[in-house]
């Protein structure tokens, strides 16, 4: 059985991408899911890093900007 990696979804991605990935089987949650709607960046990747998620973004430029900042 392949395992693939629990996944938690920003606010720029739409809650369509989150509802299809889950009909295929995927461990995915949301920001609204998680009460975490309009925190920083930084906090949003924190709290996906603090659950053992990877985080799914549109939003690739910041992320980069603050990968390369810390």
């Amino acid at each position: 059985m392949t395992v693939f990696a629990a996944l938690y979804s920003d606010e720029d991605m739409s809650a369509l991408v989150a509802t299809l990935l889950r009909s295929r089987g995927l461990d995915i949650t949301t920001v609204s899911e998680q009460a975490t709607l309009g925190k920083t960046d930084r906090e949003q990747l924190e709290f996906a890093t603090s659950m053992s998620r990877c985080f799914l973004t549109h939003n690739r430029v910041d992320f980069e900007r603050l990968h390369f900042s810390t």
